[in-house]
């Protein structure tokens, strides 16, 4: 059986290959490199194992699944003293392997075949596997299991991604591995629920969601933030727009085709808000055309490539202070401040004139991976595909506490329905009623109210439930290495 699937991988790979060659997409191409078995094994041998310390190996599928894990490694990692070796399937983890901690070496699972990782586990000499919540691969399991590994399955949900008849087969698919792994620590009390009746021999603990750890952690960690001098000025040029030029700032994250509208729809209210709108695509064309919708409703819209090659020559120091940090509280007293470059000193001490402030109403952010950091300047955030379900990350923002408002098509999504059934985000029947509740969040009298439906008295309450929430989501990084010290104990004992 194994012969033949680990045959069919072959045949895939050597396709692939050939694509390889007339395909120019630099992630297709990516993608296919990460496959190759002895790239793969040539960095295995290469690799110096200092002995004396525990390696666990930790598998993700992509940049979700490497978030949830990175919370837990840094907790194994501080109090065990361990050393991860990091697999991950799809391109998009790599850009987060900088924040994953002691990592001895970190490669794209190559093609399922059992002598790669037998060769893998006796190097290291690995005792530990994790996965992380769905991507379990046959041949890798198989090996983890012959090779005494103990498995761990880290933000085990019932709830998959995929609906339909894939969602069917691979919820069987995934019901044989789940009965034979070690530890399963559960998101939520169904799955606890879920797991423990499929396998009653499995150790299963409800461990909540790393996601949300990490994303608290992003959120709160001053040695992550972008710390360019192109962006500390931008930032600085949102928080004058909020505070100088008295406007709303909504950031749209990844915004889809009803959220666009909403957008398009606001351009009428302009004088009272301040749009950063975030495309999940940023290539020219795609930018090209969303900014032409915003000209053609005469609005001054402008690319973040563009404006950060005038924030530099229009940035007023406050007292020629060069910058000089006013507070405290947020810095990490071992962090090292180079006083051009931060954007938390930048922040309290650089301001614009409102004249050049007016030039601009809509800015739309052409560069990836700065949505979690603009979410700290927002007001209200608008997250894109909650119309249609398929939501994007919706912890980002609410990491900020910053309220969220989203279609009714989110249960798909466990986080975003945890915020909705929270009362810490903002459901809507369509994109008309989430248009209309801005609207009346400028226009209406705030003075004197005590309708619990005003906007501000509900997005008040909204950041209020958020802030809530984080604080009661369990420690999951300590419950896992808690139940891992115990094991330890109890098999020393035995």
């Amino acid at each position: 059986m194994f012969f033949i699937y680990e045959m069919c991988q072959k045949i895939i790979l050597y396709i692939l290959k050939i694509f390889y060659f007339f395909i120019k997409d630099k992630k297709f191409r990516r993608f296919v490199y990460l496959r190759d078995s002895e790239i793969f094994l040539k960095k295995i041998k290469d690799l110096k194992v200092e002995s004396g310390k525990e390696i666990y190996w930790f598998h993700v599928a992509s940049a979700g699944e490497m978030e949830q894990a990175i919370p837990v490694a840094r907790k194994l990692s501080k109090d065990l003293n361990v050393q991860f070796f990091v697999t991950y399937y799809s391109p998009s983890a790599e850009p987060f392997l900088k924040n994953f901690p002691n990592i001895i070496v970190a490669l794209g699972l190559p093609i399922d075949i059992r002598k790669i990782y037998i060769y893998a586990i006796k190097k290291m000499n690995i005792k530990k596997i994790f996965f992380v919540r769905y991507d379990i691969w046959p041949s890798l399991f198989y090996v983890s299991k012959m090779n005494y590994l103990q498995i761990n399955l880290l933000s085990a949900s019932e709830k998959k991604t995929k609906n339909g008849i894939f969602g069917y087969f691979s919820a069987k698919w995934n019901k044989k591995y789940y009965k034979n792994i070690d530890n399963i620590f559960a998101v939520s009390k169904e799955d606890f629920k879920y797991f423990s009746k499929i396998n009653a021999n499995s150790n299963v603990y409800l461990a909540g969601d790393a996601k949300w750890a990490r994303a608290f952690e992003r959120a709160n960690s001053l040695s992550e933030k972008k710390l360019e001098y192109d962006f500390s000025c931008f930032f600085s040029f949102c928080l004058d727009q909020k505070k100088l030029m008295q406007k709303k700032c909504i950031v749209f994250g990844s915004p889809h085709k009803e959220e666009h509208h909403i957008s398009i729809l606001l351009t009428s209210l302009l004088n009272e808000y301040f749009i950063i709108y975030v495309p999940h695509d940023v290539k020219e064309e795609s930018c090209g055309k969303i900014k032409k919708e915003f000209e053609e409703k005469n609005c001054k819209v402008i690319f973040y490539s563009e404006i950060v090659k005038f924030l530099k020559s229009n940035l007023i120091e406050e007292n020629n202070t060069n910058f000089n940090l006013k507070y405290d509280l947020e810095m990490d007293k071992n962090y090292q401040i180079n006083k051009n470059y931060n954007v938390y000193n930048l922040k309290y001490n650089a301001h614009y004139l409102a004249d050049f402030l007016s030039q601009y109403e809509v800015i739309i952010f052409d560069k990836i991976g700065y949505l979690a950091e603009i979410y700290e300047v927002a007001d209200v955030a608008i997250i894109g595909g909650g119309f249609d379900g398929q939501i994007h990350n919706v912890l980002e923002a609410a990491a900020h506490a910053v309220p969220v408002l989203l279609g009714n098509s989110f249960h798909r999504a466990r986080e975003a329905a945890d915020l909705v059934n929270s009362e810490a985000a903002i459901s809507f029947q369509n994109p008309n009623e989430m248009f209309q509740f801005l609207v009346q969040w400028v226009s209406l009298k705030e003075k004197g109210s005590d309708s619990t439906q005003h906007p501000s008295i509900r997005l008040s309450q909204a950041r209020t439930k958020t802030i809530e929430l984080f604080k009661s989501i369990p420690d999951t990084s300590e419950i896992i290495l808690n139940t891992l010290l115990q094991q330890g104990v109890k098999k020393r004992n035995l």
